[in-house]
């Protein structure tokens, strides 16, 4: 592994140990309160975080067309899931959609009972997400630390998702915000990992494709003309 894929993997493990901490830090006693709701600090790095993982996916697929290559397709598809998943998170769209319409009219998924009225619709975006999966596997395959990286960020997903699903009112009011603020951070983990396997990728084909300029090569002496 290169020194600068070392650095950006540190970085990313920084970022997602950090940012949390330093959010329940400042809002000590109430730690969860720029966690575990939405439309907070926690939810503005996420969007950066999957809105940098979508431009990364724009590039790769720039470079990857450039070269000629096959499949480029899944890099704008990849990029625009990231940005609806960066616009959702900014403006809590599948929860306005839930608390406006779904749960007031207790619209469920009858094999799903654990889960409460309207929260199925991130576990739609979780479904389509899988089924896309194979497609961007392929893409990533020919480099082993953006593959790892696809996985991890795909395991940390469907954790969180699953955890989002479970029903908030069969907790008490300090599990729900432990419970919440978790899975805060596994969806700012998920991000972080996906965004580092976009950038890994997109790393990968840099150094095979773009070589650095030479240095010039120093100029001949000029010989002074004999003196009579």
């Amino acid at each position: 592994m290169s020194p600068r894929r070392g650095r950006l993997i540190v970085l990313l493990t920084a970022v997602w140990v950090l940012v949390p901490t330093a959010l329940a830090a400042a809002r000590r006693p109430e730690w969860w309160t720029w966690i575990a709701p939405e439309l907070t600090p926690m939810t503005w790095v996420q969007t950066v975080v999957l809105m940098l993982a979508a431009a990364g996916s724009l590039l790769v697929g720039t470079v990857l067309r450039r070269t000629g290559a096959p499949r480029t397709w899944v890099w704008p598809v990849l990029g625009a899931g990231f940005l609806a998943l960066a616009v959702d998170d900014r403006f809590a769209l599948h929860e306005r959609v839930r608390d406006g319409y779904l749960a007031p009219r207790g619209i469920t998924v009858p094999f799903l009972p654990w889960v409460a009225p309207g929260d199925f619709l991130i576990m739609g975006v979780a479904v389509a997400g899988l089924a896309f999966l194979p497609a961007v596997w392929r893409a990533v395959r020919v480099d082993a630390w953006s593959r790892s990286a696809l996985a991890v960020g795909v395991l940390l997903a469907v954790a969180a998702v699953g955890l989002d699903s479970v029903d908030p009112h069969t907790w008490s009011t300090a599990g729900e915000r432990l419970q919440q603020s978790f899975e805060e951070v596994l969806e700012l983990g998920s991000g972080l990992a996906l965004f580092g396997a976009v950038a890994l990728r997109l790393m990968g084909l840099l150094a095979i494709h773009v070589r650095p300029a030479a240095a010039p090569s120093a100029a001949p002496p000029v010989e002074e003309p004999a003196r009579p």
